[in-house]
């Protein structure tokens, strides 16, 4: 039985326990409504709705929300140092946050204030793309981000091998829950054994987009079959073929597993 790739097993736990399309690698920068295809669990970019002519307004950012995520019966977070007691001055003092992963390919990740942005009419888009189409312009396997999550301080790390211990420093004040840390703008973060992690994202002021929705054009499973004339006097019949309409419509992980779209 063959052993899944790293990010093949990092994006189909970040989509069961989170419930987005994960970005691979989790630094890498992405913005709504970019366009490209996906293969290999990744997303490619080519282009933007901008650069194609296609205006576009966002809904959001909504109310910042915290994302946890730690592999189950893999990865181990202790904190050393006191918590519930500010220094003289009122500030809270600082923590050493160790993370242990037992296994290869475990993941742990936390980012507070993580707000989600969307493009705002897909009935106006799905036009636009469909005029495009039409043109050429448009490929059959082309997907766009319709959805984003943005994130404030934020810690992704993803073990390339098993007994990897990671340290950093964090504040007390941005730990909430404590089981589950996250380090401060302030804070200074050393990985003791960084070569044995196959991805590391910290982003302690903030900016990861690590988590996204991509939707694609697709033939209107509503769209009906056209007339074949037959000739004067004669009638006519479905001819068997869908009309030419399409629906932008988010993509199934299934799709996204197996390469997104075929192009038609």
């Amino acid at each position: 039985m063959m052993t899944a790739a790293i990010h093949e097993q990092y994006t189909k736990e970040i989509y069961d326990g989170l419930g987005y399309f994960a970005v691979w690698m989790p630094n890498s920068p992405v913005a709504l409504g970019d366009v490209g295809f996906v293969r290999g669990r990744r997303f490619h970019r080519m282009t933007s709705l901008a650069d194609l002519g296609i205006a576009f307004e966002t809904v959001g950012p909504g109310a910042a929300v915290v994302h946890s995520y730690a592999s189950e019966s893999g990865v181990e977070v202790s904190v050393n140092g006191d918590v519930a007691t500010p220094d003289v001055l009122g500030i809270a003092p600082q923590l050493t946050v160790t993370v242990t992963f037992h296994r290869a390919h475990t993941t742990y990740l936390r980012a507070v204030d993580c707000t989600e942005e969307a493009i705002r009419d897909h009935l106006a888009l799905q036009r636009g793309l469909t005029e495009l189409r039409e043109t050429g312009v448009w490929l059959g396997e082309y997907v766009v981000v319709t959805k984003l999550v943005r994130t404030g301080p934020a810690v992704i790390m993803v073990s390339s091998q098993a007994a990897t211990r990671v340290e950093f420093q964090a504040s007390a004040g941005d730990l909430a829950p404590l089981s589950l840390p996250v380090g401060s703008a302030g804070a200074g973060v050393g990985t003791s054994v960084g070569s044995s992690l196959a991805a590391e994202a910290v982003a302690l002021d903030g900016g990861l987009t690590p988590f996204l929705e991509l939707s694609a054009l697709r033939r209107g499973l509503s769209a009906r079959p056209r007339l074949r004339l037959r000739g004067p006097g004669t009638g006519s019949k479905p001819d068997g073929t869908s009309a030419d309409r399409w629906e932008l419509a988010p993509l199934s992980w299934e799709q996204f597993a197996e390469d997104g779209v075929p192009a038609s």
